[in-house]
């Protein structure tokens, strides 16, 4: 069972951060989708655009629709009307970096309420591979983490803001393995994939895991679980 005991130090060293911390009050701006455009901040004449984003302060800036502007991005640059929102937040850059590197990349938390109740459910045993489980503790309600929502910040946003909680080190390496698993997906197949091209197949699961292997010659249609590892399967092209 995931708790607050067993994912969080109880006594932790406020005196720096650490990958996996939960902040308050870190300020993150948030693209628009790409079909509702863009507001582009213009100087007012006579500063250039040019000359502004070279750093020429205008008396003002007006706001002008993405699509109403010929010219638009065509500058080495915008000044741009975004949303942005200061907010909770999971530090998702290794510890070993954080301190020297100027960006660091944080997630989003937003509180587990926020998804459907089926949906809470798996997150409570952190089986969606986007969202990194954050149980109840203090003045942190039972939350997640967007992995998917990850953004850079200046590292110096972190400096004096209100450390939330501290995942324990057993818990931190829980983190770096759903982070691995999300940006650098296991190369294969399995029992949701449709077959690309008649050909014999093999079980990378069954030869790392078990030094056996399993082969198939597949034709067509979605590929089956493996006779021995079942669901687990990770189908690969076999090349003679």
């Amino acid at each position: 069972m995931i708790d607050a005991t067993r994912w969080y130090d109880p006594n932790p060293d406020r005196s720096a951060f650490y990958q996996g911390d939960v902040i308050d009050d870190v300020p993150l701006v948030f693209m628009p989708p790409l079909g509702k455009g863009w507001v582009l901040l213009r100087p007012i004449p006579p500063v250039t655009p040019a000359e502004a984003l070279a750093g020429k302060t205008p008396k003002a800036f007006a706001p002008r629709a993405e699509k109403a502007l010929a010219d638009a991005w065509t500058f080495d640059g915008e000044y741009v009307l975004a949303k942005a929102k200061r907010t909770r937040i999971l530090v998702m850059t290794h510890i070993c970096d954080i301190e020297h590197r100027s960006l660091i990349q944080v997630a989003p938390v937003y509180p587990a309420t926020s998804v459907s109740e089926e949906k809470q459910n798996s997150l409570r045993i952190n089986e969606i591979r986007y969202m990194f489980y954050l149980p109840g503790t203090g003045d942190l309600p039972e939350s997640y983490a967007d992995l998917s929502q990850a953004t850079p910040v200046h590292n110096s946003y972190l400096r004096g803001r209100t450390l939330v909680a501290r995942l324990k080190p057993s818990v931190m390496i829980e983190l770096q393995t759903k982070i691995a698993e999300l940006q650098a997906r296991e190369f294969g197949f399995n029992s949701d994939d449709t077959v690309p091209q008649e050909a014999d197949y093999l079980c990378a699961n069954c030869f790392f895991s078990k030094a056996t292997i399993q082969r198939k010659h597949l034709t067509a249609g979605r590929f089956p679980s493996c006779p021995s590892c079942d669901d687990d399967v990770l189908w690969v092209k076999f090349v003679a």
